[in-house]
């Protein structure tokens, strides 16, 4: 099959990739990073200007979360048929990381905080799309995939709901189960406009489905036996996890994953996406789950054991223990072969490790033909040759036959610039010169901004903020020992100044004579609590009036005199008690540290992963962005050498 695009680029389709109910998708001969869906039906005029539309408003931000037109594909009658899309590899169907079994096969060594992680991406991709003046409409599990870093990307993007100034293309489909209930009122979606907030409710129940392992909110045990489906559920704000509504008719199911075992500001959201009217937009679902992200820890017994900090044992240990319910298939035994299992062979190794990220080195210019120039601008310049050729013969002919004035060639100079300005050749010229000036500046710019986001991503910073951060708690676990001497020797120095000071308070000042110390001095002193030598210390920070630094420094000499006679025998056991409590609060300090270190490595690792994966996707834009400018630039030049 061989179609071509609004630029008469030819596309020669390979295998066929997948079919739907609209049409198939068809690998392209010619290049492997994109593919062609081709629809089975004529397609209307609307549907048509939509996709010309969406071809037109592509761009970086929309491309990254989507698979997006970015040429329409044409057949041999001159109907558009279909588009071409950039080609999504290693990318699954969203639903097939709710299983335990799917993602055991698709992303074995992915745990509970990767389930979090793609939540956290797919609030981001709805927050850029909806930044870019689109609204997803038709969102369901299956037309969003995800893949192995946690990246997420839209398809089936002709059903987006599109504004073109004040025209809508309207999403006219959509599954009720992640239909907000405003919308379910509806009979039809042929000319609902849909918003930011009606997709706010379709992203909360995907979150939803991402954190409670595939459970849909609105599906759960009715109190009363009665039959209320996820549709009717979703009408009557029936949230079934709802922690609110004291009336709800709906409980979760047996053997869900409790909503309490969430953060505050999570659970929060939640109840606002599914009982309030006004719902939590997606960068509020990012800033959440950035922080749920934070704060999670790694089981001891299993690596994809992560949970909320806040909870003081592993739940998905006590499903399977208590339940034999497996959330997650974890083929490694305990303290195995995972890079924090053995938490001091990970410390006395580590080594931050830099992320390396090589500036984008321009591509060589490569010998690119101009496109051909269309016929129509031919026709006019061979117009333009044959009109100036004749009205010169003209004017020769009028010259030497019939003796008219030599003015007669300014004539002929003048007359085809005139003629060819006013029939509008010229202004057609003009305007196709500004029109390949103003695409070669388009792509110029974009390719600036994506060259800079490439050489300095925007969470490079943070992702060596959290690297110093886990280097500071690596420093601290290693100095343990250290600090367990100093502590140890702290609590010997606390001990011999316990006994010490049970020694000296029998030494009441009032009893004693103090050189230079008079009544007065002595009553000033008890006045201000300050009885025997084991008082004097008070002395550094409490001023008593009439007592000086001369005054202290004679104190401190009859505090050390009385206390020469001291002979320190300490009490085994009270000594064997002291140095059991600084074990215990060393081994504290341990296990709290390796909760910080394991967290910290995760949180480092996914924006590791995140900023590499950008970087990967911004490289191969950039290159195809490149060779658009090159082409721009040749087209330019060539179209400027034919028009002079």
């Amino acid at each position: 099959m061989s179609l071509h695009g609004l630029d008469n680029e030819l596309f020669a389709t390979g295998r066929e990739l997948g079919r739907g109910g609209e049409g198939a998708v068809y690998d392209l001969q010619q290049n492997s990073s994109f593919v062609l869906k081709k629809y089975n039906d004529t397609l209307s005029a609307d549907k048509v200007a939509k996709l010309k539309y969406m071809v037109a408003m592509r761009g970086p931000a929309i491309e990254t979360y989507a698979a997006w037109p970015v040429n329409i594909a044409i057949d041999d009658q001159g109907a558009v048929c279909g588009f071409v899309m950039n080609k999504l590899i290693g990318y699954a169907p969203l639903h097939m990381i709710f299983s335990p079994m799917d993602r055991k096969k698709l992303f074995p060594d992915r745990g509970y905080n990767f389930l979090v992680h793609v939540a956290r991406n797919l609030a981001t991709a709805f927050h850029k799309l909806h930044e870019a003046g689109l609204v997803v409409g038709d969102v369901n599990e299956g037309n969003i995939l995800v893949n192995g870093s946690g990246m997420v990307a839209f398809i089936d993007c002709d059903s987006f709901q599109v504004r073109e100034n004040d025209k809508y293309y309207f999403c006219e489909v959509g599954v009720p189960r992640y239909t907000p209930p405003e919308l379910l009122e509806q009979t039809a979606f042929n000319h609902v406009i849909r918003t930011v907030n009606t997709d706010s409710f379709s992203l909360a129940v995907l979150i939803f489905q991402l954190l409670f392992l595939g459970r849909h909110p609105f599906a759960g045990k009715h109190k009363l036996a009665a039959d209320l489906d996820e549709e009717k559920a979703i009408k009557q704000k029936q949230f079934a996890y709802s922690l609110e509504n004291k009336r709800k008719k709906l409980h979760p199911p047996t053997d869900s994953f409790p909503i309490s075992n969430l953060p505050d500001d999570v659970i929060d959201l939640f109840h606002k996406a599914f009982e309030q009217d006004e719902r939590p937009a997606p960068a509020e679902w990012v800033k959440a789950l950035d922080s749920l992200l934070a704060d999670m820890v790694t089981c001891s017994e299993s690596r994809l054991h992560t949970y909320p900090a806040k909870l003081t044992d592993c739940p998905w240990c006590a499903f399977k223990d208590q339940r034999g319910i497996l959330y997650f298939l974890d083929d490694t035994h305990s303290h195995a072969t995972a890079a924090l299992q053995d938490i001091e062979k990970f410390v006395n190794g580590f080594n931050p490790e830099k992320l390396e990220l090589k500036k984008w080195s321009p591509l060589p210019f490569p010998h690119l033909s101009p496109t051909p120039i269309t016929r129509q601008f031919h026709s006019y310049k061979a117009s333009k040759r044959w009109t100036s050729s004749a009205i010169i013969v003209a004017c020769l002919t009028l010259y030497f036959v019939f003796y008219v004035s030599a003015w007669i060639f300014v004539f002929a100079a003048v007359l085809p610039v005139l003629i060819h300005y006013f029939s509008g050749w010229t202004r057609k010229i003009k305007a196709e010169l500004s029109r390949l000036t103003n695409e070669y500046k388009r792509c110029s710019e974009a390719l600036e901004r994506m060259i800079r986001e490439h050489d300095n991503p925007p969470d490079l910073s943070k992702y060596l903020d959290g690297l110093k951060t886990l280097n500071n708690y690596v420093n601290e676990f290693r100095n343990l020992p250290q600090e367990y001497e100093r502590l140890k020797i702290k609590m010997e120095e606390d001990i011999f100044n316990q006994y010490l000071d049970e020694y000296l308070s029998a030494y009441e000042i009032a009893h004693f004579t103090i050189p230079t110390f008079g009544a007065s001095k002595k009553t000033a002193l008890l006045s201000a609590g300050i009885v025997s030598a084991a008082d004097i210390s008070k002395l550094q920070t409490i001023k008593v009036p009439g007592i000086g630094p001369k005054n202290i420094q004679v104190l401190n000499d009859w505090r050390r005199q009385m206390a020469g006679g001291f002979v320190f025998i300490p009490d085994a056991d009270k000594t064997a008690l002291a140095i059991s409590h600084v074990e215990h609060n060393i081994a504290a300090t341990r296990m709290h540290l390796e909760k910080l270190i394991r967290k910290e490595y995760h949180t480092v690792n996914l924006m590791k992963m995140n900023i590499s994966n950008r970087s990967q996707i911004l490289e191969r834009q950039i290159n195809d962005l490149t060779l658009k400018c090159y082409q721009a630039d040749v087209d330019l030049v060539a179209f400027r050498k034919f028009a002079a």
